[in-house]
C-alpha cells in the first residue's frame, strides 16, 4: 500500500473508533500500565507498518553481509535500527507517528496529552533473537510508547511481555530487583498483530527469554508534559 494511502486509511478510522474501547483501554492503562490497541488501526495500516519493518530488517541484515568479518557482531545479537535509518528507508512508520488523529487517541486512552518525543529516538525497528542476550528489566526515558509486535514466538516457548506497574523510575537501575521482590509482576500473551500503550516511565518491563526464534517489534516512544519540563539524560531503550 502506497505510503499516503495507508495514513489517509488510518486518518479516516481513527475518529471513529469505539469509545467504550478507548474508555476499556484507559481503564486498563490506568490499572495495569499496559493497554491492548489492536482495534485502534485497521489491519491492512498494521500490515503494512509491518511489511516495511520486515524490509527495514532485510536491508540491514544484507548492510552487514557486506562488512568484513573482523567487523561483523554475532548474527543473533539484538537489532535496532533508529530513527535515522528508518527515515531513510522506510514512509509508513514516520507518518504514522507524525499522524495527530493518533496521538489524539493516545492522549484519551492516557488521559493525559500524548506529546511527541523531543528525543532523536522516536520510532525504532526491533529485534530479539531466541539465542541473543536475554531482555533486561528497565523503565524508559519517556512516559509512553506504542509497539506494534511483528514477529513473536509462541507462548510456550517465551517472549512475552512482564511488567511491574506504579513503580518509581529509578535512573540509575539500582534498585530494580528490590522493586521486583516487592511488587508484583504481571505476564501478557502477544501475537503478531498486536498493538499495546505502555506507560513506560512507570511501568518495569522487559520481554522474558524465548527458547526459538525471534520477536520483532516497532516501537513509537512519545512524551508527557513532565517529559518536556524536565532535562532529559541521553539515551532511551525501547519496550
Amino acid at each position: 500500500m502506497h505510503d499516503n494511502n495507508m495514513l489517509e486509511l488510518a486518518r479516516r478510522h481513527l475518529p471513529r473508533v469505539d469509545g467504550d474501547a478507548l474508555h476499556h483501554a484507559r481503564n486498563r492503562l490506568a490499572e495495569t500500565g499496559i493497554a491492548r490497541l489492536g482495534f485502534l488501526l485497521p489491519y491492512r495500516v498494521k500490515r503494512a507498518l509491518a511489511v516495511e519493518a520486515l524490509t527495514l530488517l532485510d536491508h540491514h541484515r544484507q548492510w552487514g553481509d557486506l562488512l568484513p568479518d573482523a567487523e561483523h557482531t554475532a548474527r543473533q545479537q539484538p537489532v535496532d535500527l533508529s530513527q535515522q535509518e528508518v527515515d531513510a528507508h522506510a514512509g509508513c512508520i514516520p507518518q504514522l507517528y507524525d499522524c495527530e488523529p493518533l496521538r489524539d487517541r493516545l492522549s484519551l486512552v492516557a488521559a493525559e496529552p500524548v506529546l511527541p518525543s523531543p528525543g532523536s529516538s522516536r520510532y525504532t525497528v526491533n529485534r530479539l533473537h531466541h539465542d541473543g542476550a536475554p531482555g533486561q528489566w528497565h523503565w524508559d526515558d519517556y512516559a509512553f510508547t506504542l509497539v506494534l509486535v511483528v514477529e513473536c514466538p509462541p507462548l510456550a516457548d517465551g517472549g512475552f511481555v512482564q511488567t511491574v506497574a506504579h513503580t518509581r523510575r529509578d535512573w540509575d537501575h539500582a534498585d530494580i530487583y528490590r522493586t521486583l521482590t516487592r511488587n508484583p509482576i504481571q505476564s501478557w500473551e502477544l501475537n503478531a498483530g498486536d498493538l499495546y500503550l505502555m506507560r513506560t516511565d512507570t511501568t518495569l518491563h522487559r520481554v522474558h527469554p524465548f527458547v526459538h526464534g525471534r520477536r520483532t517489534s516497532v516501537s513509537m516512544t512519545f512524551a508527557s508534559r513532565t517529559d518536556l519540563e524536565r532535562q532529559q539524560p541521553p539515551g532511551s531503550t525501547a519496550a
